[in-house]
């Protein structure tokens, strides 16, 4: 099992780069930091999260369905539909027709047996407000 986690941070280090994973980032929801097992990682500029982390922490109820690697996310008025190593979310909200695709920089993964998300495409899609600070390597979620 260790080889297997020592295997699994080699590949991440040499597919993502070092930088990945050296710098901490923070994510506060609503004042609240948000702590994981599976720390915010920055993958092609975009903060990376597990997905329980982030939209249970917006108050959404998150699914999994294993198979089809495919995570629903449903609070109020919004479902996210995203899929592991799929570049495209679905935001669909109640009373309004059609469902928006939306282009992710960085598709949905599994790191360390946790799904991580992009953090800012996330929030947004459960309608909250996303600001970056870069000298602190802070993300600050409101909704």
């Amino acid at each position: 099992m260790k080889i297997k986690k020592t295997a699994a941070l080699l590949f991440a280090l040499l597919m993502f780069g070092t930088g990945a994973l050296a710098d901490e980032i923070t994510v506060i929801v609503n004042g609240n930091k948000i702590e994981s097992d599976v720390p915010a990682m920055v993958i092609n500029d975009r903060t990376m999260l597990p997905m329980r982390a982030i939209f249970e922490e917006l108050g959404a109820n998150v699914t999994w369905i294993g198979e089809e690697k495919l995570i629903f996310a449903t609070e109020g008025p919004n479902m996210v539909v995203m899929q592991i190593d799929n570049p495209v979310m679905s935001v669909q909200r109640i009373g309004e027709e059609g469902i928006e695709a939306v282009e992710l920089d960085t598709a949905p993964f599994v790191y360390n047996d946790r799904t991580l998300v992009p953090v800012r495409a996330a929030a947004e899609a459960l309608e909250a407000t996303v600001q970056w600070d870069g000298e602190t390597k802070t993300v600050t979620i409101v909704k």
